[in-house]
C-alpha cells in the first residue's frame, strides 16, 4: 500500500490540475477560492506554457492557505510532509497547517496530524494525542484512520476487541472502498488468536480472501498457500498458483521466493525452468542483491 502522506501529496499536486486554459491577462485573484484556482492554472502545462509553474502555483497555494481555505491548508501541509516539486520536507510546517485545517473541521487533516504525532515528526511524540486525532477521523468514517487506530489498539490485550471493531469498519466487508490492509490485519489476528481473540482459521481465510481480491500482496500470498495446501479452504492448485503469481507480480519477495521453489520442485520443473529463472532474476532485482533459492529449501 502507498503511504497515506504520499497519496495525499500526490492528490495535492493533482488537485492543482483542473483548468484547461490560462488567460494571458487574467485578473489578480482576490478571494481564497480565486487564489486556489490560480494555483490550479499555473500547475497545468499547455500549448502556451511548455512546463508547469510549480513555484508560482505554490505561492498562490500559500496565499489561499493564509486566507483560510481549508483545502489549500491541507494541500500545503501535505506538500511539506512529503516534499518534492521544489518543496523541502518540513514536518513542523506540515503539522502547523494540518492543525489549522483540522481546527476548521477537516477530518482528513486529523489523520495526518495523528501520523505526525504518533511518529514524533515536527513535534514531540504523543501517542495519546495521535489516537485522539484518529478517533475523530475514524468516527467520521475515514477508513485510513479506522485502520491506524485499530492497529495501535491491537497492541494491547485490554483494547484488542475494540481494535477488531475498528479494523472491521476499516475493511468494510463487501464494500470496495474498504482498506485492504485492515482485512489483512484481521486475517493475521484470527490466524494467530492474539490478545484474547479466539483463533479462527475460517474467519482468517475469509479476511485474507477479501484483502487478496482487493490486490493486497501479503494477503494474496497467504491465501495462495491456503489454496495450495487445502487448509482451511478447499484445495485449488490452479487458483493458488494464480494468486501466488499476482502477489509475486507486485514484487513481494516472499511470494517470488515461494513461487520459484514450487516451480523448481514441481513435477513440471523442466517445463517451468525458464519461468523460474525469470522470477529468480526478478527477485534479485527486487532485493537489490543476489538471492539464490535452492531446490528443496
Amino acid at each position: 500500500m502507498k503511504s497515506a502522506a504520499s497519496c495525499l501529496a500526490f492528490a495535492a499536486l493533482a488537485a492543482l490540475v483542473s483548468c484547461d486554459k490560462r488567460e494571458a491577462a487574467a485578473p489578480e485573484p482576490q478571494t481564497a477560492q480565486e487564489m486556489y484556482a490560480r494555483a490550479q492554472e499555473l500547475i497545468r502545462p499547455n500549448v502556451e506554457h511548455a512546463a508547469s509553474d510549480f513555484a508560482g502555483a505554490l505561492q498562490w497555494l500559500q496565499k489561499a492557505a493564509d486566507a483560510g481555505l481549508v483545502q489549500a491548508q491541507t494541500d500545503l501541509a501535505a506538500l511539506y510532509m512529503e516534499g518534492g516539486k521544489g518543496v523541502e520536507k518540513n514536518a513542523k510546517l506540515a503539522h502547523e497547517w494540518f492543525s489549522k485545517a483540522a481546527a476548521q473541521g477537516s477530518r482528513e487533516a486529523c489523520v495526518f496530524l495523528g501520523i505526525l504525532e504518533y511518529e514524533g515528526r515536527g513535534v514531540a511524540k504523543d501517542v495519546n494525542a495521535a489516537l485522539a486525532h484518529w478517533r475523530t477521523a475514524a468516527d467520521a468514517g475515514i477508513a485510513d484512520a479506522q485502520f491506524r487506530l485499530g492497529m495501535v489498539l491491537a497492541q494491547k490485550a485490554e483494547s484488542m476487541h475494540e481494535a477488531v471493531d475498528w479494523l472491521v469498519k476499516a475493511a468494510r466487508p463487501g464494500d470496495k472502498t474498504g482498506e485492504p490492509a485492515a482485512a489483512t490485519a484481521l486475517g493475521n489476528i484470527y490466524a494467530k488468536g492474539t490478545n484474547g481473540v479466539e483463533k479462527d482459521l475460517q474467519k482468517s481465510a475469509e479476511w485474507y480472501a477479501q484483502a487478496a481480491a482487493a490486490g493486497e500482496p501479503r494477503a494474496q500470498m497467504v491465501y495462495a498457500v491456503m489454496l495450495l495446501t487445502g487448509e482451511p479452504v478447499p484445495k485449488d492448485e490452479q487458483r493458488g498458483m494464480a494468486m501466488l503469481r499476482l502477489s509475486a507480480g507486485q514484487d513481494n519477495p516472499q511470494a517470488i521466493a515461494l513461487l520459484i521453489r514450487i516451480l523448481k520442485n514441481g513435477p513440471d520443473a523442466e517445463k517451468n525452468a525458464a519461468e523460474a529463472d525469470a522470477w529468480q532474476k526478478r527477485l534479485e532485482d527486487v532485493q537489490g542483491t543476489k538471492y539464490n533459492v535452492q531446490i528443496g529449501e
